[in-house]
């Protein structure tokens, strides 16, 4: 399925750009997530736990963060595997000066499988862009929290 929109922050790219790549702003922005640990430069490991309709799980989840053009996009790749099946996504993510501020466009594709698959191909798309959108939507609020500094 596809994913795709936009999120304007007040914040310069530069900031935007460090939050994106701050394990711990990500920990924060991503729904359910437990814990993210860096195992080598760009590539963490993450603990979440997520409720898609009545199918909830706990994911172990690899992230990796590639094809970097500082300060201005990054492509992320993300595998999670738990008992309720599975999820992958890949998302090329680009920053875009905006007035005094700073939009976040995002544009990818997401597959699931095992129970979760089952829920109906409408209401999962309708819950992954949820999920993609809240986590924009509370890293914007991290970067303004922190005064546009990460956490």
């Amino acid at each position: 399925m596809e994913v795709q929109g936009k999120v304007a922050v007040k914040a310069s790219k530069e900031d935007v750009w460090l939050a994106l790549n701050d394990p711990k702003v990500l920990q924060k922005a991503t729904p359910g997530c437990k814990q993210i640990v860096e195992i080598e430069p760009d590539s963490y490991k993450a603990d979440i736990t997520l409720g898609i309709a009545a199918v909830r799980g706990n994911y172990e989840a690899d992230i990796k963060i590639m094809d970097k053009e500082e300060p201005l996009s990054y492509r992320i790749l993300m595998n999670a595997n738990s008992s309720a099946g599975f999820i992958e996504g890949n998302a090329v993510v680009t920053l875009v000066t905006e007035g005094d501020g700073t939009e976040i466009h995002y544009n990818g594709t997401a597959k699931v499988g095992g129970l979760i698959a089952g829920v109906g191909q409408r209401i999962l798309s309708g819950i992954a862009k949820m999920i993609v959108k809240d986590f924009f939507s509370k890293l914007a609020k991290e970067v303004k929290v922190e005064g546009g500094k990460p956490a």
